[in-house]
């Protein structure tokens, strides 16, 4: 027995009925990929440990990688008459020419860093400017100013 034809309307379009699940089949893969991925960046600074077995003859001293770091600390205090600069706990100066050559080095490895100049109460404001501006003339961007917590505060 033959099946009836159904009449057709003026247009239409005969597959019309069947793109709805398609569609629905779509949108669910859609959720699903944006559900299980993950918008995390890349790492992009991973550790490798390279092991050279043996080095050749005349191939010289190995690179040795510059140094690491996370911050710039610059600690002023008052000795005497002049304020001393200490960078990083390491090299001390009285003089902010040399003080700006030092930057200038740490500059050299990343600009980067937050450089805190920690002065205590004793320097004066315009050695504390003095060191903010080597700073900046160092190349650095990002110059925070350390303060001593108010009697009675709580440090985080």
């Amino acid at each position: 027995m033959k099946a009836p034809a159904l009449p057709r309307r003026g247009g239409g379009n005969p597959i019309g009925a069947v793109m709805t699940p398609m569609i629905d089949v779509v949108f669910l893969l859609l959720v699903f990929f944006l559900c299980t991925s993950s918008f995390e960046e890349p790492e992009q600074n991973l550790a490798a440990s390279l092991v050279v077995a043996q080095q050749t003859p005349g191939a010289g001293a190995a690179m040795t990688p510059p140094p690491e770091l996370e911050d710039v600390k610059i600690v002023g205090e008052m000795r005497g008459d002049s304020t001393l600069w200490t960078v990083n706990g390491g090299r001390q100066t009285t003089d902010l020419a040399e003080l700006t050559t030092l930057l200038k080095q740490l500059a050299a490895i990343d600009r980067a860093l937050p450089v805190t100049i920690d002065a205590g109460a004793a320097v004066p404001m315009r050695d504390v400017v003095g060191a903010y501006d080597a700073a900046r003339a160092a190349g650095f961007g990002r110059v925070l100013l350390a303060a001593d917590a108010l009697p009675g505060e709580t440090k985080p």
